[in-house]
């Protein structure tokens, strides 16, 4: 049996979908994003992002490794194809949901690799609560540059 599930790449390259035991299919997906230096730069980078379409609205979503470890892969295979970039995670709020996202998350990037690194922007006291993190190889020769245009932008939005 497979570690994770298989894996469609669309044709545009930006997004990947999945279909799981029960049924439901994942699209996990990259788009552009722009964050902005304290001089006013843009840096481009992509967010990254997933969902779930339910095969079965009314039936319960079960624990399921291999989703994790189908998600894990997507992100390194990313930064195997494009290892001088960077990934913006952000948590949606769906459902009250986000700090669960963003734990899940946090729990799953620790198995992704040792030569990544994580990044967080946590405010519980906004409403809705926002949850955003970087992730970028440790040997990034621009790791600085985007970790602070990160925090930049996050705090220019008053996000953080």
């Amino acid at each position: 049996m497979s570690a994770r599930y298989e894996i469609n790449r669309n044709e545009d390259g930006t997004s990947y979908q999945f279909i799981t035991f029960s049924g439901n299919t994942y699209i996990a997906y990259f788009t552009e994003f722009s964050l902005q230096d304290k001089d006013g730069n843009e840096i481009p980078t992509v967010s990254f992002g997933f969902y779930c379409k339910l095969a079965n609205d009314e039936k319960p979503q079960r624990f399921d490794a291999k989703i994790k470890r189908t998600i894990i892969y997507i992100i390194n295979e990313f930064f195997r194809i494009q290892p001088a970039e960077a990934i913006l995670y952000l948590c949606m709020n769906q459902g009250g949901k986000a700090k669960n996202r963003h734990i899940t998350f946090d729990r799953w990037f620790k198995e992704a690799g040792e030569d990544l690194e994580k990044h967080d922007a946590v405010d519980e006291l906004t409403e809705p609560s926002f949850y955003s993190s970087i992730i970028i190889k440790s040997t990034n020769p621009e790791k600085q540059k985007f970790i602070d245009a990160f925090y930049y932008t996050i705090g220019f939005w008053g996000l953080g």
